[in-house]
């Protein structure tokens, strides 16, 4: 009968992990906003909404793990997946505008290197908490 128990909490504390790496994503996406606000006079055509944007999309996410709006868990899943892969592909996209070779250099540096480590182990949680998620809703 233990075993029974064990997956479902075993699952609650992956995902309070993931939401963690989600709100530390979001938190850092702030400082990136605040520092892109700051250099807006040297680099006129950065698009300010976009740090912002990528942190409600963080935000989003965790709320979709937390609530779903009447989703099954594999959906939920399949979702989130989606989602994540989404803000990667906007981070990514993002951390080129204003970091690496031949840019100036505005302090967001450190802050988009601090991101490698809570995305890692958010992809982790999320490919971990998949399979189970879909074979608990299936």
């Amino acid at each position: 009968m233990t075993d029974t128990h064990d997956p479902p909490a075993a699952c609650c504390d992956d995902i309070q992990v993931l939401l963690g790496d989600l709100a530390v994503i979001a938190g850092t996406l702030s400082e990136i906003a605040t520092v892109w606000r700051r250099a807006k006079p040297y680099l006129p055509g950065l698009p300010l909404i976009l740090p912002v944007q990528l942190q409600d999309a963080a935000r989003q996410l965790a709320a979709g793990i937390q609530a779903p709006d009447g989703e099954g868990p594999g959906e939920r899943a399949r979702s989130a997946a989606d989602l994540f892969s989404e803000l990667k592909q906007g981070l990514a996209s993002a951390c080129a505008m204003t970091y690496g070779p031949g840019l100036p250099r505005l302090g967001d540096g450190r802050l988009w290197e601090s991101l490698r480590a809570p995305l890692q182990r958010a992809e982790a949680q999320l490919s971990g908490l998949r399979p189970h998620l879909v074979a608990v809703g299936d």
